[in-house]
């Protein structure tokens, strides 16, 4: 028979257990500022405007380094929040929206894309003229929502409405291309 002997040691901290299995976490870099002048100036409305255009400018280089791997765009996945579709003009948080540099669309939008119901959309260009357009658009030039649906049910106004997962229609966008002659027709008015 034998005995064993020894010490018992315990880490509590994360800290400390990285530095006991040789992981240092990289020391950051100390600024070259002197600090009075960094408290005096760190608050600074153009500061803060320079580090907010900074880390904007920062976030689309790493989205456009992205598109190499995956042309059609990809989910954010950023768990930011506020993100505005720029078909549906809904609020989503960021694992609801598709990037693409042309805008952003939620989830429901871009599912009604890949099943055809709309095409892809460039969302950079003016709604009205150029592409397509919704009722907020149309309610612009005088048209009352009321007379919005009686146009649709009697052919002359086409829309294509949106159907989120469960079927229901949430938003009803219309294409320029197939409303060409109630354009011409009815809608002269500028804003």
């Amino acid at each position: 028979m034998g005995f064993l002997s020894g010490k018992l040691k315990g880490y509590e901290s994360e800290d400390d257990l990285l530095k006991l299995f040789g992981h240092e976490e990289p020391k950051k870099p100390k600024s070259k500022l002197d600090p009075e002048f960094r408290a005096k100036y760190e608050h600074n409305n153009l500061v803060q405007l320079a580090r907010v255009s900074a880390e904007h400018e920062a976030t689309e280089r790493i989205r456009t380094r992205r598109l190499k791997n995956e042309p059609d765009g990809f989910f954010l996945n950023n768990g930011g929040r506020g993100y505005t579709c720029g078909i549906c003009r809904r609020s989503h948080n960021g694992e609801d929206i598709w990037w693409r540099p042309d805008g952003l669309r939620c989830l429901d939008c871009w599912r009604n894309i890949q099943e055809g119901v709309i095409p892809v959309l460039d969302l950079e260009k003016e709604w009205w003229e150029e592409e397509h357009f919704d009722k907020y658009d149309v309610e612009k030039r005088g048209v009352k929502p009321a007379s919005i649906k009686k146009l649709r049910r009697e052919g002359v106004l086409i829309g294509r409405d949106l159907k989120d997962t469960s079927g229901l229609a949430y938003w009803t966008v219309f294409l320029v291309s197939e409303n060409e002659e109630f354009l011409k027709n009815n809608l002269r008015k500028t804003i």
